[in-house]
């Protein structure tokens, strides 16, 4: 019986493990656990920097409206600048993209050569539909004396838009004159007697004749109605009058300037992708929401303007003009920035009533003949908008970005994009 009760109580060796070798097998997973975490939370803060980076860098870049200064400071900020440069321009966004080449001097300065994958993003943005963007790849290239200049400055001496052919004859000053004279001879006949005046003043400097042009008799001046840059009647007469001179010049030392065959590069060509304008929805003036893609199909002229900015009300005949020139395939919307507080004013922000008010009072004072929305956030106007005004943005069909420019255009000249946004 003492055998039976010993028995009992002392069980057999191989019946299990002990009670310590027990708690040390539960222990050894919360150790592991332990250790594991330490290590990740080291980790975490030893890397706490650039993973802080990555973070801001994904979130500029998803932004479709940032802040210029936080675009800067993603692409400077960066272990990497120039990848960071390109991963803005990719982004395929209008903010980030004019950042990036106008950072590209900081991060390559003129001194430098330009890496091939920059040397074709510039290429590329010497043919942007944003003429911000194309001016700034034009300095970039002529600082850099690069040899596709030449081409890429006649591209834009055949633009339809005189704004961006002034902006090809700023460049031209910089080539020789047996490229640069058979360039600019064609622009003698231009109807902007602005652009005529710019044509004479390089063939002055190139011929060491006068032509009997100033660039003071070519400068347009706003009509006290509407606002809008016009030119007398005089600057017309003058320049027609120097480029009949300057055609006699020419012809008598054609000979010394045979035509100059230039091609474009193929970077500047394939390094082009499509820029697409992402969809937005904004109220117009009855509450009804507008969206973007509710015109898919149609040509659509985005127009950024306010009812103080007098450039912007000087502008609005021409669009109702255009507008009525294509009421079936082309679409107007004005978007109507008046709730963001201009940044020289000292007034607060006005009141969405207040707002709606005088909108609605200038569509019906000027007879607008389009819609006009309320962009009372700046949401998309953060998108387009540089901060000037009025800036217009033209959609194709497919809802590609055509162009992009800051100013006022004259009919015939907005006639001639959207001619050109109808084609492929």
């Amino acid at each position: 019986m003492n055998g039976e009760i010993s028995g009992s109580q002392n069980p057999p060796a191989n019946s299990g493990c002990s009670c310590a070798a027990h708690v040390r097998s539960r222990r050894l997973p919360r150790l592991l656990l332990l250790v594991l975490g330490l290590t990740l939370l080291g980790g975490v803060w030893l890397f706490r920097q650039p993973l802080r980076q990555h973070i801001f860098a994904e979130g500029v870049l998803a932004n479709d409206a940032p802040a210029p200064d936080a675009v800067q400071a993603m692409i400077h900020n960066a272990p990497d600048p120039r990848a960071a440069l390109l991963a803005a321009w990719n982004t395929g966004k209008i903010v980030q993209r004019q950042v990036a080449i106008q950072e590209l001097a900081q991060i390559v300065p003129y001194g430098q050569p330009l890496p091939p994958a920059l040397r074709a993003l510039v290429l590329a943005a010497a043919l942007d539909p944003d003429l911000d963007v194309r001016e700034q790849a034009l300095d970039n290239l002529d600082y850099r004396h690069d040899p596709a200049l030449p081409a890429l400055v006649a591209a834009q001496l055949r633009d339809v838009d005189p704004q961006v052919r002034l902006l090809g004859l700023m460049h031209v000053q910089h080539l020789p004159a047996t490229v640069g004279v058979p360039l600019v001879v064609p622009l003698l006949e231009d109807r902007n007697p602005q652009v005529v005046a710019w044509t004479l003043s390089q063939l002055q400097r190139w011929s060491g004749q006068s032509f009997g042009v100033k660039m003071a008799d070519a400068v347009p001046i706003p009509d006290k109605k509407t606002g809008i840059q016009e030119f007398r009647p005089a600057s017309y007469a003058k320049t027609r009058a120097g480029a009949e001179l300057a055609k006699v010049w020419y012809t008598k030392h054609k000979a010394g300037f045979p035509p100059v065959r230039l091609r474009i590069p193929a970077a500047a060509r394939t390094g082009r992708r499509p820029l697409y304008a992402a969809d937005f929805g904004l109220p117009a003036l009855n509450g009804r929401r507008v969206r973007l893609s509710d015109y898919r199909g149609k040509v659509v002229l985005l127009n950024f303007w306010t009812t103080w900015c007098t450039a912007c009300v000087g502008e609005i005949p021409e669009l109702i003009a255009l507008q009525n020139h294509h009421l079936k395939h082309l679409v107007i919307l004005g978007v109507s920035l008046d709730s963001i507080p201009d940044e020289d004013s000292r007034q607060g922000t006005p009141s969405p009533e207040a707002v709606r008010r005088k909108v609605a009072r200038t569509i019906r004072e000027r007879g607008i003949n389009y819609p006009v929305l309320l962009d009372e956030k700046d949401s998309v106007g953060g998108r387009f908008n540089g901060g000037e005004l009025p800036t217009t943005v033209i959609i194709d069909a497919q809802g590609r970005i055509r162009r992009r420019f800051i100013g006022p255009r004259s009919l015939p000249v907005f006639e001639a994009m959207i001619a050109e946004a109808f084609k492929p």
